[in-house]
């Protein structure tokens, strides 16, 4: 019999839009001889599915189903592949865990761990891996400038903690910039983290956990055409050139993927994740993690995994199966 899947789209960050066409490239990838598969739109109390016949049915939050015709729709596992609030930060996962359903990716810890930029630097760095110098600030926190400026340099980067896809995001290249970046990014967010800047070439690595392997996929170079890979620039193909594999010395590969899979392990991922670096003459420098990276045809994980010769198709079915088989094995102890 066939089972259930719910993959759950949209969220309440400013990266809604590209979470729909995540979700629906998830949505369209699954094996539909082995799974029914139920795109479920959230956006904030707006929890709903809608049939191929246009027709809109509320989840019941209750327990996480649907009413179709007089059925009840219960899910074996669910995908979520929303970035950001609440996906990414680990606010579903905490519900998906009181429900008692099986979920692909990383779990409520981990996943709001890696959602705050600041801890998730703090928790990296210990395990003796570069990270930029940065200021942690609190929303209505005194702000001193100059005690900034002494620390991190300019120019900068003023980011929320809290935030995917640049969302926020400014450069500082002027001290006379810092105040209106800082007012943005708390517009985002109530903790900010001012980021020394890290000349040099960006890269991207992709890593997953298959039976229990950790392995990494291909590493990508970013490079923009803007001033830096702000949102703009992630999402428009214009404006930036996603190189796969990244045309850089074998040493840095090897110390990418390496570095890569540490974090993945250290950190407690599951799932697939993405992972950001700088790196210069100085090293590589850990910029972030993405714990849901976007999933359409054109986002650089599926580019990654296409590179290395998987089936995105029997990725997710693995990814699925394994979810529910963990959960059994859970209960059964």
């Amino acid at each position: 019999m066939k089972k259930n899947i719910a993959v759950v789209m949209g969220g309440n960050s400013g990266e809604y839009e590209i979470s729909l066409c995540s979700g629906v490239n998830i949505a369209d990838s699954l094996d539909k001889s082995l799974y029914n598969v139920y795109l479920i739109h959230l956006h904030r109390k707006d929890w709903t599915y809608k049939d191929e016949y246009g027709e809109i049915y509320a989840v019941d939050k209750n327990d996480f189903s649907l009413l179709i015709k007089g059925e009840k729709i219960s899910f074996d596992c669910v995908i979520i592949a929303i970035h950001g609030n609440p996906g990414e930060d680990g606010k579903l996962q905490g519900y998906f865990e009181m429900m008692g359903i099986p979920y692909v990716g990383c779990d409520v810890m981990v996943s709001s761990l890696t959602f705050n930029k600041n801890y998730c630097n703090r928790v990296v760095s210990s395990y003796g891996i570069k990270v930029a110098d940065s200021v942690h600030l609190f929303k209505n926190d005194p702000i001193d400038e100059e005690s900034i400026v002494k620390m991190v340099d300019i120019p900068c980067f003023v980011k929320p903690c809290n935030s995917g896809s640049s969302v926020g995001m400014s450069k500082v290249n002027h001290v006379s910039e810092l105040k209106t970046a800082l007012r943005l990014a708390f517009k985002h967010d109530n903790q900010v983290l001012v980021e020394r800047f890290i000349k040099g070439r960006e890269i991207t690595c992709g890593v997953m956990k298959i039976e229990s392997k950790v392995q990494s996929l291909a590493i990508t170079e970013v490079v923009s055409k803007k001033e830096y890979f702000d949102f703009e620039a992630k999402y428009d193909p214009t404006l930036a050139d996603e190189i796969t594999p990244a045309q850089i010395p074998k040493k840095i590969e090897q110390e990418c993927k390496q570095t890569s899979e540490k974090i993945y392990v250290v950190l407690g991922c599951k799932g697939i994740a993405r992972i950001d670096y700088i790196y210069n003459e100085e090293g590589l420098f850990f910029i972030e993690i993405n714990t849901i990276p976007g999933q359409t045809n054109e986002s650089i994980v599926p580019k990654q995994i296409r590179y290395i010769g998987l089936n995105f198709c029997n990725l997710c079915t693995q990814f699925i199966e394994e979810s529910i088989k963990e959960k059994k094995d859970r209960i059964r102890r």
